[in-house]
Order: C-alpha cells, then sequence, then structure tokens
C-alpha cells in the first residue's frame, strides 16, 4: 500500500509543472497568432469599419494595452475562478459554449474509446492466440490497411456505404445514437488496429518469459496461459495507448465533429480559428490539455496496480 501512495504522490507532483506549461501554451497561442483581437471583435459586422478610436478603446477595455506577464496573470486568476473568458466573436462565456457543447463530444469519444478498448485487446489477444496461423497473418493485413487509411477518407466511405448505399445509418446530426456510429468508427478505427498491434507483440514477447516456459511445462495450455498469466502483463503499454487514444479524440475531434456536423466543442474549436477567436481557442486548448493530464495519470495508476514492477521502479 505505501508502495502505491508514494507512486500516486509523485506523478501528482509531476502534473502541476505539466499543467503550468499548458496554461502557458494556451496563452502563448493568443500571442502568437496574427491579427489584432480588438480589430477582430469590432469587425463582427463586415458592413461596418471601425474607428481607430474605437479600436484603441476596445482594445483597453480587453486588456490588451498592458504587458503580456500582466495579461497572463489575468487570465490565470479568471481561470482559477472558472472564467475562460468570453468569445471575441459573440461575447459569449467560452465556459458556457464548451459546456454545452461537451456532452456530444463526451459522447463520442466515450464511444471511440470503447471500441478502441474492446476491439484492440480482442483483436490482441486472437492474433497472439494463433500466432503464425493463417488468422494472425490476414489479421495484420487487415490492421495495416485500415491504418494506412486517412481518417477523413475513412469517415467519407462510411458515409458513401452505410448512410448513401445501404441507408442504415444517417450521416450527419447528433440527435440520438444511431448519429454517433459512423464518427465513431471513424475516429477509433486507426486506434484500434494500433491497440491490437500493440498487445498482439506485448502477449508474444510475455509467452517467452520463463514464468510462461515453466507453466507450460507443467502442462497449462497456450490458451489459459494468455488468458490467466500473460495478459496482466501485456497490458499496460496498451492501456497506455488506449489513454493516449482518448486524449487524441478529444483534441482531434474537430475534423470528424466538421465532417458528421455533430456539434461538439472540436467543432467549436475550428470556428474558433477561422473566426480568429483566441480567446475560444485558449480555452479549447487549456481544456484539452487538462482531461489528457488527468486520464494520462489516470492511466498511470492504472498500469502500476497491473504491474507492481512499475510502481517499484523496476
Amino acid at each position: 500500500m505505501g508502495h502505491i501512495l508514494r507512486y500516486t504522490g509523485k506523478k501528482l507532483l509531476w502534473t502541476v509543472p505539466i499543467l503550468l506549461g499548458i496554461t502557458l501554451l494556451a496563452f502563448g497561442l493568443g500571442l502568437a497568432a496574427r491579427g489584432d483581437p480588438a480589430v477582430n471583435r469590432a469587425s463582427v459586422d463586415p458592413d461596418y469599419v471601425p474607428t481607430r478610436e474605437e479600436i484603441q478603446a476596445l482594445r483597453e477595455a480587453l486588456g490588451l494595452t498592458v504587458p503580456a506577464p500582466v495579461q497572463y496573470g489575468r487570465w490565470m486568476a479568471g481561470v482559477l475562478r472558472g472564467d475562460l473568458g468570453r468569445s471575441l466573436m459573440d461575447d459569449k462565456p467560452v465556459l458556457g459554449e464548451m459546456l454545452r457543447l461537451l456532452p456530444n463530444t463526451l459522447i463520442l469519444s466515450g464511444m471511440a474509446l470503447a471500441v478502441i478498448a474492446a476491439a484492440g485487446i480482442f483483436g490482441g489477444v486472437l492474433l497472439a492466440l494463433f500466432h503464425g496461423r493463417f488468422v494472425d497473418a490476414a489479421g495484420r493485413a487487415v490492421l495495416v490497411t485500415v491504418m494506412s487509411v486517412p481518417g477523413f477518407c475513412l469517415a467519407y466511405f462510411l458515409i458513401w456505404l452505410f448512410a448513401q448505399k445501404l441507408r442504415v445509418l444517417p450521416s450527419s446530426g447528433a440527435e440520438g445514437p444511431l448519429h454517433f456510429v459512423l464518427p465513431c468508427l471513424a475516429v477509433s478505427a486507426a486506434s484500434a488496429c494500433a491497440a491490437a498491434r500493440l498487445l498482439r507483440a506485448s502477449l508474444l514477447g510475455e509467452l517467452g518469459r520463463n514464468y510462461i516456459l515453466t507453466a507450460r511445462a507443467k502442462g497449462l495450455g497456450r490458451g489459459r496461459l494468455l488468458l490467466r498469466h500473460a495478459l496482466r502483463n501485456a497490458l499496460p503499454p496498451t492501456v497506455t495507448h488506449i489513454a493516449s487514444a482518448f486524449g487524441g479524440l478529444l483534441g482531434g475531434s474537430m475534423i470528424t465533429e466538421q465532417i458528421f456536423s455533430v456539434p461538439g466543442i472540436g467543432s467549436y474549436a475550428l470556428a474558433a480559428i477561422q473566426n480568429r477567436d483566441y480567446t475560444a481557442l485558449r480555452g479549447y486548448v487549456l481544456f484539452t490539455g487538462l482531461v489528457f493530464v488527468l486520464v494520462c495519470l489516470g492511466c498511470d495508476l492504472l498500469c502500476a496496480w497491473l504491474n507492481p514492477q512499475i510502481r517499484l521502479g523496476e
């Protein structure tokens, strides 16, 4: 028990500088981006040309006339209060808009994560169980083929096949569970295949270790050895990959949400990029970075529970 508590405390301490770095990165995006936020805010109406005095007054109102460290301090003070600022385009609270759109992204990411975990573990165990046979060779060929297809190409193929030809699934929207099936498959296919390949390799490595060879000499079958003994020790790399995939699902959902017209935080971030809404973009980077760090922290603790050698530093 003491080992796991020390391991958890060490990991929690490491998250502090990482979170600080994420806030600096999120804030720095607004400073490094081209364009003046005050001009963007004043030019919402394309038929109106703001004067220099109006732009200067707006810069002072937005706090853009003070040095960057002061701006960062004020922004961080708002973040600690739960205030991510207001959008430059519609003056709506960024946090409120993200919370309004977050359920759709969480549903999509949660479904995709379940597919990645289930398909990756099942596929990896199946290929390792039939190592050196036709099932293994054919399965690896399928995995490599799917991983080689760009995500947006797979998305359009799924729309063409299931929405236009077979007409069994909707191609856009977020009105019901069926609307998330195609975007879920499009965003999870490559990661599921990578998880299956990784678990297969880890299982085959475990099957060559001394404790497995000893158990096999005592008469235990390959399937029992693989599922009851090798799987737990082979899972940590796959669990780490799945956790990283979840962070990628949140951060990379904008293209999928755009293709399938799913109103989520990914499409919100894409609109912020197109409209140069740096306040909204900062909030998106900070939120997804925080979620990614927490998921990775949970993944590290799960791997330490699965394999005691990790928390013991071996």
